[in-house]
Order: structure tokens, then C-alpha cells, then sequence
């Protein structure tokens, strides 16, 4: 009997051939080899999360978690507060998510269901042209 043998049903057909033990070789090199990138992630993040906590930790000390809900901002007598900021960061993020899902959720349908063959790839172009530009560098164009 070979390892390649094939393994019948009750009718006689093949369903699936026997696989041979070298051959599972290369699936077990590809899942050690993704959970040893799964595991690199998460310890990056916990190494990110070490250095934004050891790096904030005098600062925590000083002004205590007070500094996150406090909308005080006096340097004289060392009264500082981030909820304006933050407040802001929320508020502006969500103002452009409201603006730019729907616009690009429609571009998307258009270009993949209505658009004319004719239109759809040079628009489709101008998107991806777009997408490569960072976003920083569109915002200091129009400003200017």
C-alpha cells in the first residue's frame, strides 16, 4: 500500500488522496511561522504601551489623571487640563467621518455598478492617485 493511496466512499469514487508526511512539512513552517508574527505584534503593542506609560508616568505623578478631564489651562500656576483637545480631536474626527463615508461609499458603488466602462478606469485612476498622496500634503494645498 502507497502513502498516496486514495480513501473510498461506500460507492467507490475517490474523494481525497492521503496526504504525504513531507508534504506537511510547509504547513506547519507557515502557521509557525504566523504565530510567530502574531505574537511579534502583540509584543509590539505591549513595548509601545510600556514606553507611553514610563514616558508619561512624571507627568501622571505631577498632575494626576485629573489632566484628561480638566479644561484648565493656566501655565502661572501650573494648572493644565486636555479635554478642549481632546474634545476637539473627537469632534473634528467625527465631522470628517459624516463627510467622507458617504462620499466615498457612493464613489465606490458608482465606479463598480453605474459607471460606463469608458469613465470607470480613468476615474478609478485619479482615485488610487489620490489615495497615494498623504493627507497632510492635500491639507497644506488647500490652504495655500
Amino acid at each position: 500500500m502507497s502513502t498516496a493511496a486514495t480513501v473510498a466512499d461506500g460507492k467507490g469514487s475517490a474523494i481525497m488522496p492521503r496526504m504525504r508526511r513531507s508534504s506537511r512539512f510547509g504547513d506547519r513552517f507557515f502557521a509557525g511561522i504566523t504565530f510567530l508574527m502574531a505574537a511579534t505584534v502583540l509584543l509590539l503593542i505591549c513595548t509601545v504601551g510600556w514606553q507611553l506609560w514610563s514616558g508619561s508616568r512624571l507627568s501622571i505623578q505631577r498632575f494626576g489623571i485629573h489632566f484628561l478631564v480638566s479644561s484648565d489651562w493656566d501655565p502661572g500656576n501650573d494648572a493644565y487640563g486636555a479635554l478642549p483637545f481632546i474634545y476637539g480631536t473627537l469632534v473634528s474626527s467625527l465631522i470628517a467621518l459624516v463627510i467622507a463615508v458617504p462620499l466615498s461609499v457612493a464613489t465606490a458603488i458608482y465606479l463598480t455598478e453605474l459607471a460606463p466602462r469608458w469613465l470607470r478606469q480613468p476615474i478609478i485612476s485619479l482615485v488610487e492617485m489620490l489615495a497615494a498622496i498623504p493627507s497632510v500634503i492635500l491639507g497644506l494645498w488647500g490652504i495655500s
